[in-house]
């Protein structure tokens, strides 16, 4: 499926940034972020002919433009790793004619060709855009936006508030609470001494390998009650979903590797900005995620893997997590709180002798609700990240089944999709429809 850049263009604030406002400093969670992109895909049905199209795009350029004034670090530059000029340079967006059709997309979608609509990266993400947007017009008149913003200045949430704020604003309906509020680098303030973390590359992996598989909502309810126990009787669908994906991914490794005590722990990414006290508004625009580590006892593999056991280290790491580390945080031991757990993270993912999976939920983030005037997104999904035994869950469109990006090598994926416990729960890769 060829696509062709139709066109290039700068698309800045419409009004300028307050000279107070030009620095923006960013938070310690800011700082230690990785220098990557985060990206989303939105993809609409039939949005039109060419004349409507053309009306619509320019009506997105300048909702986006609207949209920049409130989130007026994303159009800056960054300085250094501490602050943001807010400059009003601006964000690129960029058009695209794809020659072939949306139908053949969410038939059964590869989400490696995703890439084909994403802006092009740059290695050298510090001095150049913060965001990038790309609008890709296929010849049935259906339209893929694909959002691009640096992980330095944003999470999911921020991404979310983001994107709520942009097609609020292009139809007319943007709210007061929905402006972004800039206090995390207030509350966390950045340190001047440089951050020395353990030598760690979050690359893709040629040799892995990325499935989509979906869990509708009827599977789920049979999911959670098969994952509940006296312990934690009513998981949450994300935590039974995940304590299933997890348990088979183990399998298949250690069914490859002809061994059954092989450990195998995970880590998940948790929003922190309800978990605090007071809760901190989900408008909060930055990086305010933690994680902590899932480790199942390696002296009773057999019945800790299960998928009961598996739901309770999820919930206890959970809870420890928001008692403890937030408490941490919110104490004044910011900076040794976070530098000590990403310093666990990036340790166990040197390990050549532990499996390691990465589990992040951007489920009840509303991406299904991006109506930029033209309906809601028939599909939204990530372009795949390829990153070592990585998992994505999402929402469907319905707001009740998830939808799960897995990322392993090639050889567990054979077994994963082979699996008859995750297949009793979950679809591979269906068409969207």
């Amino acid at each position: 499926m060829k696509v062709e850049l139709v066109s290039k263009q700068i698309i800045k604030p419409s009004s300028p940034t307050p000279q107070n406002l030009r620095t923006f400093k960013l938070s310690l969670m800011d700082q230690i972020a990785l220098s990557s992109h985060t990206r989303l895909l939105f993809l609409y049905h039939n949005i039109g002919n060419e004349v409507t199209i053309h009306d619509k795009l320019e009506g997105l350029k300048t909702s986006l433009s609207q949209t920049l004034t409130h989130f007026y670090p994303f159009a800056g530059r960054f300085k250094d790793n501490k602050v943001i000029e807010c400059n009003d340079e601006g964000v690129e967006f960029r058009e695209t004619r794809v020659h072939g059709f949306l139908s053949d997309i969410l038939k059964q979608p590869d989400t490696d060709l995703l890439h084909q609509f994403v802006p092009a990266y740059d290695a050298h993400l510090l001095s150049e855009f913060l965001m990038k947007v790309q609008a890709n017009i296929f010849n049935c008149g259906g339209l893929a936006i694909c959002v691009s913003l640096s992980h330095k200045i944003a999470d999911a949430a921020t991404m979310g508030s983001f994107i709520k704020a942009w097609s609020c604003t292009a139809v007319g309906c943007m709210t007061e609470s929905m402006l972004p509020k800039y206090i995390l680098g207030s509350l966390f303030p950045s340190i001047d001494s440089p951050i020395v973390l353990p030598t760690f590359e979050l690359r893709r992996h040629l040799n892995f390998i990325t499935r989509r598989y979906i869990f509708d909502s009827p599977k789920i309810t049979k999911l959670k009650s098969k994952a509940a126990s006296k312990t934690v009787e009513n998981p949450t669908r994300v935590e039974a979903v995940f304590a299933l994906i997890w348990k088979c991914a183990t399998t298949a490794s250690r069914t490859n590797l002809g061994t059954t005590k092989r450990p195998s722990m995970a880590y998940q990414m948790v929003n922190i900005r309800q978990r605090t006290n007071p809760p901190l508004p989900n408008t909060c625009i930055g990086n305010f995620v933690g994680q902590f580590i899932a480790k199942p006892e390696e002296s009773s593999s057999d019945s800790e893997m299960n998928l009961q056991g598996l739901v309770i280290h999820l919930r206890k790491g959970l809870e420890q997590f928001s008692k403890e580390h937030v408490q941490k945080l919110q104490g004044g031991n910011a900076f040794v709180t976070v530098f000590e757990g990403l310093k666990n993270i990036m340790e166990l993912l040197s390990k050549e002798d532990v499996d390691f999976y990465g589990f992040t939920s951007w489920c009840r983030v509303e991406f299904y609700e991006a109506d930029f005037g033209w309906g809601k997104p028939k599909w939204v999904s990530v372009p795949s990240p390829r990153v070592k035994n990585s998992i994505i869950l999402m929402d469907m469109s319905d707001g009740k089944g998830i939808e799960a990006l897995v990322t392993l090598s090639e050889q567990d994926m054979a077994l994963m999709e082979n699996n008859h416990e995750l297949l009793e729960f979950a679809s591979l890769n269906p068409t969207i429809t």
